[in-house]
């Protein structure tokens, strides 16, 4: 029984809207792509790593970036990211046993890591910063929240890490 209700927990959250509408006047300012997501590291997701995991990986990236340029970044600001490998925290060790297939185990040895490039851009396009990103956290375990389920929650909190260190102080929001 469990098993049959992963399939249709991936399914459901396939069906969430891959980018959200942004508020009148304030455009949407992140724009994420997977570049040749096919050679990722690992994006596996209870067993998948089809496009169905991917949009999963994407969607949640994707909708966490677009909440941190709301704080971060300028109105009018534009950041483009591509992320070139994701290798998710933890790792399926299907060796341990057929009810591990899709099992993701996490510790310290598995830590999370994101490869991207970006480009910040003002209102008229001009840039204003880019650059190239290997972003790992061998400390992850220690800043765990417990009980989170959230499949990206360490992946997410690279991400906010990098944003707070490369684009300073959050905006004031108007």
């Amino acid at each position: 029984m469990k098993i049959l209700l992963r399939p249709l927990l991936l399914s459901l959250l396939l069906a969430l809207p891959a980018t959200h509408a942004a508020a009148p006047g304030n455009p949407a300012r992140v724009v994420l792509t997977f570049q040749d997501p096919g050679k990722f590291t690992d994006i596996e997701i209870n067993g998948f790593t089809d496009d169905s995991a991917r949009g999963v990986i994407f969607d949640q990236l994707n909708a966490h970036l677009a909440a941190l340029a709301r704080r971060h970044l300028a109105e009018g600001q534009t950041l483009t990211i591509t992320m070139t490998d994701v290798d998710l925290a933890g790792a399926v060790e299907p060796w341990r046993g057929p009810q591990f297939q899709t099992l993701r185990i996490v510790r310290e040895t598995y830590p999370p890591r994101l490869r991207f490039t970006y480009q910040l851009t003002g209102p008229d396009g001009t840039v204003l910063k880019e650059g190239k990103e290997n972003l790992t956290d061998l400390a992850f375990m220690f800043h765990a929240r417990p009980f989170n389920e959230d499949i990206t929650r360490y992946e997410k909190e690279l991400l906010t890490d990098w944003m707070r260190t490369a684009f300073g102080k959050a905006v004031a929001s108007k």
